[in-house]
């Protein structure tokens, strides 16, 4: 005789009830976390991420739908509420478990190495990128017409070449970033440009690359969790910018002698690109810090608040020592110079720093200054110079006009 489970008439199985419930739930937690997503204000800039928040889109007659959904996508995202801490969880799992980075935007090295993952940097490290004849000649072209240009207004120009992270230390690279071809891994972009300028051309020039490499000898000149250099490096680059100068400019040798530092280290958290993974806090670094023994420099604007917001907005910075005997100086920069600035701001009576790849005429006009650098990172010779001719034709950026932050190393 078969037996059946007694039921009460009208009630509910219990399995049903728990199946109910956790739907319910769920429903309650997620409808709580997109209100708390809609709530939440969160600031303009993604620190994390080095970049602005994804501002609300516009839909416009005519523009695409699926446009205007990509771009509204991207606004909801950026305000998930609780979205650095996902991120976080899901960057450990990767990095932790399988060694791997989730980002497309960063490499995870060998002992504790992090790169950028920019594909130019890396096919250059692995012998996968060169200059062709004609592409040498047109930067020579274009940098000695930099120089012809400011020499036309009695002012000397220097170049300064900084190698990749990639190829100071590319023994840290994964084993599927190996070089593929030695020899041509001799001449990649950055020496070949040097060399090439060095045989073919007067130009000032400063090539970092060599240097750096016999300073790691002794001691780490980039940051292993960020791709640009650290104190050390920089200030090796800053002395080897300063020789230069002195150069082009020897009646300011006296007031181009470099400042003395004072060294600390220290065990910090990790920097730009584990922060961008959200691990910073688990991917740290030895700190090597230099500072300046005695600082004279402060910037030169009417509201020192404002240094921040510029930095971030990539808008031109002024520094120096007021009332001083050092000269004045233009240096069109990427975001290598940050780490220059402490040390060469002591040098000069004014030194403006502006963020672009190609001399800005209209800015040199307005600073009148003594000397004219152009810091370059090697990953950005893949591009095509602006010419002095062709930068003078472009207008002058509207008032209050806010480029967008730059990808680490740019």
């Amino acid at each position: 005789m078969s037996t059946q489970s007694q039921q009460t008439p009208g009630a509910e199985p219990v399995e049903a009830f728990e199946a109910r419930l956790l739907v319910a739930s769920f429903v309650v937690v997620l409808a709580a976390w997109g209100l708390a997503s809609v709530l939440h204000d969160p600031s303009p800039v993604v620190s994390s991420e080095n970049r602005y928040r994804a501002t609300l889109p516009e839909w416009s007659p005519g523009e695409p739908m699926s446009t205007f959904l990509g771009e509204f996508d991207e606004y909801l995202a950026d305000r998930v509420r609780f979205r650095d801490g996902l991120i976080t969880l899901y960057s450990r799992a990767w990095v932790g478990v399988f060694g791997v980075s989730p980002s497309p935007e960063v490499v995870v090295g060998r002992d504790g190495w992090f790169f950028f993952n920019d594909p130019v940097a890396v096919g250059q490290a692995r012998g996968l990128a060169r200059f062709e004849p004609a592409e040498l000649v047109q930067w020579q072209r274009v940098l000695e017409g930099r120089r012809d240009w400011l020499a036309e207004r009695g002012i000397p120009f220097v170049v300064v070449f900084v190698p990749n992270k990639h190829l100071v230390y590319s023994e840290f690279l994964p084993e599927r970033f190996a070089v593929v071809d030695e020899s041509a891994a001799e001449v990649e972009p950055h020496r070949q440009l040097v060399a090439h300028l060095e045989a073919h051309s007067d130009l000032v020039v400063v090539d970092l690359l060599p240097r750096l490499l016999e300073a790691k000898k002794r001691q780490r000149v980039f940051h292993k969790t960020d791709t640009h250099w650290n104190d050390v490096g920089a200030y090796l680059a800053y002395r080897s910018v300063l020789e230069a100068v002195v150069q082009v400019l020897p009646r300011y040798s006296e007031a181009l002698q470099p400042v003395a530092v004072e060294a600390s280290r220290f065990d910090g958290r990790g920097i730009g690109l584990t922060t961008m993974l959200g691990l910073s806090a688990y991917h740290g670094e030895e700190i090597l810090k230099l500072s300046v023994a005695q600082p004279r420099s402060e910037v030169l604007w009417p509201k020192q608040a404002q240094y921040a917001r510029f930095e971030r907005e990539q808008r031109p910075l002024a520094h120096g020592v007021r009332a001083a005997s050092g000269p004045r100086a233009v240096i069109f920069r990427d975001s290598f110079a940050n780490a220059l600035i402490p040390y060469l701001s002591e040098n000069f009576s004014r030194v403006l720093y502006v963020w672009a790849r190609d001399l800005v005429p209209r800015i040199v006009e307005r600073e009148e200054p003594d000397v004219v650098i152009q810091q370059i990172a090697g990953r950005l010779l893949d591009r095509e110079p602006v010419s002095v001719e062709r930068m003078e034709a472009v207008p002058p950026p509207p008032a209050g006009n806010v480029r967008a932050m730059a990808t680490p190393g740019r």
